[in-house]
């Protein structure tokens, strides 16, 4: 079997294998070679000799066979090809502090960056610890309610509202893509509430992640921002509709356009109210009025559009937390080793591996300090010529190496420095990962503090961790590394830019780069002419332009998967550094193109009336949701590995996949058809005539379920 030392992929043990193909090869020529021979059973002392070499030769074809995997190992070697190392589990820790002492007034707690909290372990599982990536202050109270309120009327003098408790979809736990739609009447908003237990007039910070952030649509050269986000809090005896504006917002989401975090700061006259006193808004149908009092802020959305409904998605929004992985920093300087002073290129190994990889960095290894007697030396990716005090760094192997110039000799062609003679190589701090998918963990499982910190009465995560994954497979690593040899960190071809995407972020599932193109025919009217560049979606094809589409992987809950304005920055960032000056790169979103069917469904009424199912509506439901498995663009497919950008949808393949078993019933007609594209400009190639047996889509739509899909029962 292959192993794994420190990442190195290592060469197989050249071990043992089946014999039998030997000895019957070696008993079919004993009438050519030995036709005296006539006695072929297994107790015959010939026939032993013969299992005997053959045992022996079949150890020697066995090794023959592993020279070329043997050969090819030792070469992605000795090219640094390594298995991509785990990925820590992330997770976010929520603080809360102990209330201040009578008489006092409320301080922030300074949680400090590198603070551990882990699991209560067992006497069968170890904790799991989670390092804190950055300072927190953590203030004297706690978001304890989340109040959806969608008015029905807002700009006229008698306003009426209802409010829903979202609590538990939007705060307590991380939910995959929680929707608020705002509608298309004129200046009708919707607005979520958020209550606090207590006051204060330090700046409240909060963490919002977006599954789908507002969109902005191009007209005439010019930007609309379909949504517009403000902040009110609740004070005297004015209701929601007519809140305050906080003295302070400082909004690095630029308007919920992006993930990050609002710090509002409210005045003094910050004033709680309960819900059931609230006389313009009344609780929805099966909601249960909220008596308690809370001091609340308030984010108004409201459409700009007007023209039709549009949405926002969040992930989830958190107070007093604080992002955290299942990596940490050593406690203590770790002495590697000392330089001989002459031999060129020393290596020296840190103790834990893979180092962890600071995420939205040039510099993501910067929180590795290598000390030579005490000085720090400065960490590149290529020693420059000459002497320096430099080194290199292998992050998942944990190598640490040195140059090749003697200051003694000074010879020419030589690049970095050889540590003096006897020179003590301190790695003084570093950050490694501590563990792949063992660090999932559940809602509540993160209870513990490594150590106590004054005036923090607990700590929790509200959400279970995700992103964790383990070490690459070898085989993986072999059939990914021809192309990483191909590229070589370089973005020329198309298959450069799609490997070096999914490098860029491990939160890219999807990646199609799309060449430019040229219209080569006029069979259908258009206004271009042959050799005129593709601009179909709003997407410029011309030569010297490269666009690539990414799509992450943000759950199966999530009907169409959209890249954050952060991970598309990411991405871009990565290539640009790597591409060909001469071309023009734009990195975006998927263009979706949603698949309406129609399904008639005959269920057979023994099947009812023996109690396999309770009526039609449960076949529909179970179609309803294999349809929309299999046309999910991450998890869909036959295989359930998800669709390709360009990869179109055929007729055959959707009813393997959501073909009622037979006792139940079966499919007695079933048609495609694409939806109108949900991108803008909405213009597409010519495509054949639907509905129909398949549906084409364009090399840069992707798939997705189309909500016109209808599934109709009827009994026999």
């Amino acid at each position: 079997m292959l192993t794994s030392d420190r990442g190195r992929i290592q060469p197989p043990n050249l071990d043992d294998r089946v014999w039998q193909d030997l000895v019957d090869e070696a008993l079919a020529l004993i009438p050519k070679y030995a036709p005296q021979w006539t006695d072929y059973s297994p107790g015959d002392p010939g026939r032993t000799l013969i299992e005997l070499f053959a045992w022996l030769v079949e150890g020697l074809i066995y090794r023959l066979n592993r020279v070329p995997e043997k050969n090819y190992i030792a070469f992605l070697n000795l090219l640094g090809i390594t298995r991509d190392p785990a990925v820590p589990a992330h997770v976010f820790l929520t603080f809360t502090a102990q209330p201040p002492a009578a008489g006092h007034p409320a301080a922030p707690i300074l949680v400090p960056q590198k603070t551990q909290a882990h699991t209560i372990g067992s006497e069968t599982e170890s904790p799991i610890t989670f390092e804190t990536d950055e300072d927190v202050n953590i203030l004297p109270l706690n978001l304890k309610t989340v109040l959806l309120i969608k008015w029905d009327t807002w700009n006229t003098t008698t306003k009426k509202g209802t409010y829903a408790d979202i609590t538990g979809d939007l705060a307590a736990a991380l939910v995959s893509g929680y929707p608020v739609t705002m509608p298309a009447q004129p200046a009708t908003p919707v607005q979520i509430l958020l209550g606090f237990d207590g006051s204060t007039s330090l700046p409240i910070q909060l963490r919002l992640q977006l599954s789908q952030p507002v969109q902005v649509t191009s007209s005439g050269g010019n930007d609309q921002i379909q949504v517009a986000v403000s902040w009110t809090y609740s004070s005297a005896t004015n209701e929601p509709s007519n809140w305050l504006t906080p003295s302070s917002v400082i909004d690095n989401t630029s308007g919920l356009l992006r993930d990050g975090t609002v710090s509002i700061t409210v005045p003094t006259n910050w004033t709680s109210q309960a819900p059931s006193s609230w006389t313009t808004v009344t609780p929805a149908p099966s909601t249960n009025p909220i008596n308690d009092a809370r001091f609340w802020l308030a984010i108004t959305l409201t459409n700009t559009t007007q023209a039709t409904t549009t949405s926002i998605g969040f992930n989830y929004l958190l107070f007093n937390a604080v992002s955290a992985h299942n990596a940490l920093t050593i406690p203590n300087p770790e002495l590697l080793g000392q330089s001989d002073g002459t031999t060129p290129f020393q290596v020296f190994q840190l103790k834990n591996r893979p180092l962890f990889k600071r995420p939205g960095t040039n510099m993501p290894y910067d929180h590795l300090v290598i000390q030579v007697n005490g000085v720090t030396w400065t960490q590149v990716d290529d020693f420059p010529a000459g002497a320096g005090n430099f080194y290199r760094l292998n992050p998942v192997t944990g190598e640490i190496s040195f140059g090749n110039f003697d200051p003694t000799r000074g010879q020419p062609g030589t690049h970095g420095t050889i540590p003096p003679v006897g020179a003590q190589i301190t790695a003084a701090t570093y950050r490694y990962i501590a563990g792949g998918l063992s660090g999932n963990v559940g809602i509540g499982q993160v209870t513990a503090l490594s150590k106590l910190l004054p005036g923090i009465a607990s700590v929790t995560n509200l959400s279970a961790s995700f992103d964790a994954a383990d070490e690459e497979t070898i085989e993986d690593t072999l059939s990914r590394a021809p192309m990483a040899l191909k590229s070589r960190d370089r973005a020329v071809t198309v298959e450069d830019y799609e490997v070096l995407a999914r490098e860029a972020s491990k939160e890219v599932a999807i990646v199609r780069c799309l060449p430019p193109r040229l219209h080569d025919d006029q069979s259908t009217p258009g206004g271009w002419n042959i050799g005129d560049p593709w601009l179909f979606a709003g997407i410029n094809r011309a030569p010297g332009n490269v666009n690539v589409i990414i799509v992450p992987d943000q759950g199966i809950n999530i009907a169409r998967p959209t890249p954050s304005k952060d991970l598309l920055q990411e991405v871009q960032t990565y290539l640009d550094r790597r591409r060909d000056l001469t071309s023009s790169l734009l990195v975006s979103g998927p263009y979706y193109l949603p698949i309406a069917v129609t399904v008639n469904v005959t269920v057979w009424k023994r099947a009812i009336s023996q109690g396999m199912i309770g009526g039609p509506n449960d076949v529909v439901t179970d179609i309803q949701n294999k349809l929309q498995q299999y046309l999910h663009p991450i998890y869909g497919g036959l295989d359930g590995k998800g669709w390709q950008v360009g990869q179109s949808v055929f007729i055959a393949d959707l009813f393997k996949a959501i073909m009622p078993a037979e006792n139940i019933g079966f499919i007695s007609s079933l048609t495609l058809a694409a939806e109108a594209p949900a991108y803008t400009p909405n213009t597409r190639p010519a495509q054949p005539a639907s509905p129909g047996a398949w549906v084409s889509v364009a090399d840069y739509e992707l798939s997705c379920y189309g909500t016109s899909s209808k599934i109709t029962p009827t009994t026999l």
